[in-house]
């Protein structure tokens, strides 16, 4: 077993999460609303299940996403285009008999509507459990902020998870942290204009500009460069991150931070990968932490094994 060291690491001059299966998630999954709005919607047709939905779901984003990325077009032309896409595909896989009219029927504007509305607020997701106590202790010490490929709905769905504060008096959301149903926060981000969306930006993670912006558009600076070379100690370039990045993916939120074609566009970044594991990708506290990529990657499978990192330190594996 490898030794654990103590690590402190100064306060950065920001810190931005990722949104979607960093910070919430779908509660239940995207494939079982679904099923459950088509049932609501045509209740005299056969149920389409989950992991029906699931399959051809997949098929329809990727087919956006490939043909109008980043939401070119307008999000929710996209997105009525996915949800159309989506059933008529469950449909026609899943019942060869079934009517012409019946799949066109599936279109129904009410019904897209409606299943674009319902992703539109707090009522889809969840809090995942061990993002409260980490934006609680980490907001004390420098400034959050939310850094996602999501689409301007996200907005909604942070301020009503209790993430980001109200936008009437721009106060701290006074709720109670970790409530049993997930649905709890305290408003640590304080500003609309410090949720960073790529629909905004023109760019999406993992393009280094999304980083750069954020920077900008919280700050108000371009980002300062760190005063150490790639060769020093792991501690001694951790120590040197000014600008931190929370999330899930490794493609886009871990690689542009660490790939050396970026090193001289994002110096002064650092990520943490959220590598959560178990059911439903949640994780329990007490696991390992890791400082991996010579100090400029954290690894961690809970973010409540961060909590005191930029105060009291935790232990970590260097790799």
């Amino acid at each position: 077993m490898r030794p654990r060291m103590k690590l402190v690491l100064p306060p950065p001059r920001l810190l931005t999460v990722d949104a979607f299966g960093t910070i919430y998630s779908p509660r239940p999954s995207v494939p079982d609303q679904y099923s459950q709005k088509y049932s609501q919607h045509f209740p005299t047709h056969r149920p389409l299940p989950p992991a029906r939905i699931s399959n051809s779901f997949r098929q329809a984003f990727k087919a956006r996403a490939q043909s109008h990325p980043n939401y070119f077009g307008g999000e929710k032309e996209w997105w009525t285009d996915v949800i159309r896409a989506t059933f008529t595909i469950a449909a026609a896989d899943a019942f060869t008999e079934i009517s012409a009219a019946q799949v066109s029927s599936l279109a129904r504007e009410v019904f897209v509507n409606d299943l674009y509305e319902h992703f539109n607020s707090g009522q889809a997701y969840m809090l995942m459990p061990d993002i409260t106590g980490f934006l609680d202790s980490i907001h004390r010490v420098t400034r959050v902020g939310i850094l996602s490929n999501s689409d301007s709905r996200c907005r909604v769905v942070l301020r009503e998870l209790g993430v980001l504060a109200s936008a009437d008096d721009l106060t701290i959301v006074q709720r109670t942290v970790g409530d049993q149903d997930g649905r709890s926060g305290h408003g640590w981000v304080k500003r609309d204009q410090d949720v960073v969306l790529s629909c905004e930006v023109g760019v999406e993670k993992p393009d280094v500009r999304m980083f750069e912006a954020a920077v900008e558009k919280l700050l108000g600076s371009a980002a300062v460069t760190e005063s150490v070379s790639p060769e020093d100690e792991p501690f001694a370039v951790a120590k040197s991150v000014r600008y931190w990045h929370v999330g899930d993916d490794v493609e886009k939120d871990v690689l542009p931070l660490v790939e050396s074609s970026n090193a001289l566009k994002l110096r002064g970044w650092g990520a943490v990968y959220l590598k959560r594991s178990g059911d439903d990708g949640v994780s329990n506290a007490g696991g390992d932490v890791r400082l991996t990529h010579g100090g400029r990657v954290i690894e961690v499978t809970d973010l409540r094994d961060l909590i005191g990192l930029w105060d009291d330190g935790v232990g970590v594996i260097v790799e």
